[in-house]
């Protein structure tokens, strides 16, 4: 593996884990929000509950999709390192091996 991948790799890194971060600190600021909501209004409490979990939701969706993106980036760059390794014959014949155990049902 070159510099190029392994910098890469160290940017995925870097960015699911501040994705993950800053997804947890938004999601401690709207459940203490609903808290603090719930307190001062619990009759409320019902309604204010329902639009918390939407907007964790919406929030975990989002860290969700930087994994979702990165894994596919992380994919294509892993076929260009093998590429420059062991040739495109190799790319081909691990995709080949994949698309056998996709079609026998799972991996071996």
């Amino acid at each position: 593996m070159d510099l190029t991948a392994g910098m890469f790799a160290l940017a995925i890194g870097l960015g699911i884990a501040l994705a993950a971060a800053l997804g947890a600190i938004a999601q401690s600021r709207a459940i203490s929000g609903a808290v603090e909501a719930i307190a001062r209004q619990p009759e409320a409490g019902g309604r204010i509950f329902t639009s918390l979990i939407i907007g964790l939701a919406l929030i975990e969706t989002l860290v969700i999709y930087t994994l979702l993106v990165t894994g596919i980036f992380m994919k294509g760059q892993l076929d260009d390192v093998i590429k420059a390794k062991y040739g495109a014959d190799k790319v081909k014949a691990v995709q080949a091996e994949d698309d056998y155990n996709k079609a026998k049902g799972g991996a071996h």
